[in-house]
């Protein structure tokens, strides 16, 4: 009985040893008080983040910044470093919206590898054996460019590429690859950094030929895109490639009213889209090497008087000395013998682009070149369709303007034709908000126009015997210059029917009906041929005994164009 006595008091003993040793040990394992200048590294091959961030802190010394901490400096492969700033004993690790747990900082030239990708990973801890060294904290790398500068690339990544959010998703996913097996990361990327302003930054480790931007799912992504390289930016919207500068200066867009390739005598109205927030913005617009215009204004209008190719410059610069820059390149032809017809501009009488006045009388003007064939002629049609759908009737007339009333509020939509003597035909489409008070700054607030001096790196094959050196600012009310040789010397006593503007050619007043005369009323004008064309259409019947011009026994478009001929003095006698 005593025996066991002893035996239950050694166990006891034993126990109570087991404890205290298990105490100390713990006590051995107590935090590691970290001192400025020391380094801790952490191991990203397993996270793949896209930059590291190192928050650190003490009940004493408090922490080396806000939330997320300082970003660590890649300094070879997977491992990222930060030099401590002051004396911490714990450390927390994050990227990519994730984090590792709250860690107790091991002591200088230790580094941490994550035990899975989970938020709030556990870590662990081993010595540093590589070579690479560590900027000091006062010189750490930063991990996005500096305001002003070209964009710089941390240390240890091949570049950097940014997003344009215009199509705001509430974050931004960067996925690059080579192929299967060669990407940056599994589907949908890594995670972009919002820079603000609606750029988002990814810093790749290496080169990438493709890349698709998203919002983290299959329904918000863009196509698969061509990586252009280092420091480019893609708008997500459109898909457009542009070089990307950190300046605070930011130019969306330099367009042009007029797509490439233009004719000489257009003008053509350049546009830049900028925005800064420091002061306001001052735009020079360089049209090779020659500047063309130095002012507030972001626009400008450029007539060309030769073909060549061109490059189109804008700089802005805020008040506070901050520049950006954009350029296209331009193609100009020579339009001196351009036989299809090209439309340079249109216009209405209220000097406005996208709205018009309801029960106002407006006149639309299409401002054309070309017509070189045939009759030398151009031939005008305007449709106009109402808020609800209704078209008007319209026909060609040598009128280049067209007179309407809009009636209803709403969307109108007007597509101007243009055909030259060959029946070669162009359009274009205008849409103009209806509205009872318009509240649109009209064009006439652009500068002058001007014109380039010197000699384009393309000289034409013939130059054109008259160029304006300098255009007026609102489009013209005369019509177009390429109309008949001779004037007519009389303008007409009838208007035009129904839906029909008033022909810019003088009628040829006759006794009595004669061949020609279609409509019977005492003249021989545009609208006798375009009665004939109307017949040819089998949109209406006419009587043909004064229809067939030509005398070749069939009514055809020929005998309507020979009445055009003679009610431009272009023929004598039909």
């Amino acid at each position: 009985m005593k025996g066991k006595k002893i035996k239950l008091i050694s166990l006891i003993l034993a126990v109570i040893l087991v404890v205290s040793c298990t105490a100390v040990a713990g006590v051995s394992v107590s935090a590691v008080t970290g001192s400025a200048g020391e380094v801790v590294y952490f191991d990203n091959s397993v996270t793949k983040w896209s930059t590291v961030n190192c928050y650190m802190w003490s009940d004493s010394a408090g922490n080396n910044g806000s939330w997320p901490g300082k970003p660590m400096t890649n300094i070879e492969g997977d491992i990222w470093a930060y030099s401590l700033d002051n004396s911490y004993d714990k450390v927390i690790f994050s990227g990519n919206g994730t984090q590792s747990d709250d860690l107790v900082y091991e002591g200088s030239g230790k580094v941490a590898k994550p035990n899975s990708t989970n938020n709030k990973f556990a870590v662990t801890w081993s010595d540093y054996t590589g070579a690479a060294t560590v900027p000091t904290s006062a010189t750490q790398a930063p991990t996005q460019a500096t305001q002003g500068d070209t964009p710089t690339t941390p240390a240890g990544s091949v570049g950097s590429v940014y997003c344009q959010n215009d199509a705001g998703w509430s974050t931004v996913y960067c996925y690059m690859w080579n192929s299967d097996s060669d990407k940056n990361a599994a589907w949908p990327g890594v995670k972009m950094t919002d820079l603000g302003d609606g750029v988002w930054e990814y810093n790749y480790s290496k080169n990438y030929a493709k890349v698709i931007f998203n919002g983290g799912s299959d329904s918000n992504k863009t196509l698969d895109l061509t990586f252009p390289g280092d420091s480019q930016i893609c708008n997500n919207k459109t898909g457009a490639w542009e070089p990307y500068s950190s300046s605070p200066v930011k130019i969306s867009a330099l367009t042009t009213d007029i797509k490439s390739p233009a004719y000489t005598t257009c003008n053509i109205k350049i546009t830049a889209t900028a925005k800064s927030s420091e002061g306001d913005l001052t735009y020079k617009f360089t049209i090779n090497d020659t500047v063309v215009s130095e002012s507030s204004s972001p626009s400008v209008v450029w007539t060309p008087t030769s073909a060549g190719d061109y490059t189109i410059t804008v700089d802005v610069t805020d008040t506070a000395g901050n520049t950006n820059s954009r350029s296209i390149s331009y193609k100009i032809e020579d339009a001196t013998f351009l036989e299809k017809a090209f439309i340079k501009a249109f216009s209405n009488s209220l000097g406005t682009s996208v709205q018009i006045k309801r029960n106002t009388s407006i006149t639309f003007t299409t401002d054309a070149i070309g017509g070189k064939t045939g009759t030398n002629l151009l031939f005008y049609k305007f449709v106009v369709t109402d808020p609800d759908g209704v078209n008007n009737v319209a026909y060609y007339t040598l009128n280049n303007k067209y007179t309407y009333t809009p009636s209803k509020l709403g969307v109108y939509t007007i597509k101007a034709f243009v055909q030259n003597s060959n029946n070669d035909t162009i359009n274009q489409t205008y849409k103009y908000n209806c509205v009872d008070a318009v509240d649109e700054t009209p064009d006439s607030t652009l500068p002058p126009v001007t014109t380039p001096t010197q000699v384009p790196t393309q000289k034409p094959t013939q130059a054109p015997t008259q160029a304006p050196t300098q255009a007026p600012t609102q489009a013209p009310t005369q019509a177009p210059t390429q109309g008949p040789t001779q004037a007519p010397t009389q303008a007409p006593t009838q208007g035009p029917t129904q839906g029909e503007v008033t022909p810019t050619t003088a009628p040829v007043t006759v006794a009595e009906p004669k061949l020609g005369d279609v409509n019977g009323d005492g003249f021989i004008n545009v609208d006798d041929a375009t009665q004939i064309q109307k017949h040819v259409a089998s949109l209406i019947i006419i009587d043909t005994k004064y229809a067939d011009t030509d005398k070749d026994g069939r009514i055809t478009v020929k005998d309507a164009t020979r009445i055009q001929k003679f009610a431009c003095n272009m023929i004598s006698e039909l």
